[in-house]
């Protein structure tokens, strides 16, 4: 996003404010995703909603829509209690601001979860080879490019779930992972980050040419870090 920290800050407050007035049961609000821990390659900013009682969901989406901030984005509302996906869970625990509320209630959603494991990561990496796979055997181009970012994106994700395997830490959960990393790591897991999350996926500027062995070089690096 071309907008100053400063300023999406501020932007998030706005925002923050209508959505209460739309809903005044709203007893979280949380920014994840890559606006918090990649904000300069970000293409729009992540919200989950936490409320006692969800209201209408357009409710929501106008209420953004009425403050117009320079930038996307796009909203997750759930009502206490309500079971999620042990994915997104971690997804949101990866990296997150909370921006009204005191958390308790993602805290509880992060006591759900089971430790990662190795496994769950070598799975990813498995999932990433059948996405490539797929991709190839598709003549449509946005299917065939969307598959192919995918693919990409699922070889972080396995790096991530290494990551939070090798920590085995309650921190890890609560966007540390790259800080708590040794150095060695660190620089690894970061341009995972940068290619294979933000360039490759979310910008899908994954070279066209030679695909195949820029996939299998990533894999092959992936492969290792786990």
């Amino acid at each position: 996003m071309n907008v100053p920290d400063r300023d999406v800050r501020e932007w998030l407050e706005r925002i923050c404010h209508r959505l209460l007035e739309y809903d005044p049961e709203i007893v979280e609000v949380i920014q994840f995703g890559s606006s918090v821990y990649a904000p300069e390659h970000a293409r729009d900013v992540d919200l989950l909603v936490i409320t006692r009682n969800p209201r209408d969901y357009d409710g929501y989406l106008d209420a953004v829509e009425e403050v117009s901030p320079p930038f996307n984005v796009d909203i997750v509302v759930i009502g206490v209690g309500r079971r999620l996906r042990e994915d997104f869970i971690r997804g949101v625990l990866g990296a997150f601001n909370i921006l009204y509320g005191d958390g308790k209630h993602l805290l509880e959603y992060a006591k759900m979860l089971g430790d990662p494991t190795f496994d769950e990561s070598r799975a990813a990496l498995r999932v990433a080879r059948r996405l490539f796979i797929l991709a190839k055997m598709t003549s449509e181009a946005l299917d065939r490019d969307r598959l192919f970012r995918e693919a990409f994106d699922s070889l972080f994700h396995a790096a991530r779930i290494a990551v939070m395997t090798y920590l085995s830490t309650e921190a890890s959960r609560w966007g540390l992972l790259r800080r708590m990393l040794p150095e060695q790591y660190n620089k690894q897991f970061r341009e995972f980050i940068d290619i294979l999350h933000i360039k490759y996926f979310y910008h899908g500027e994954y070279p066209r040419e030679d695909v195949d062995e820029e996939f299998n070089k990533w894999f092959s690096e992936v492969e290792r870090f786990v």
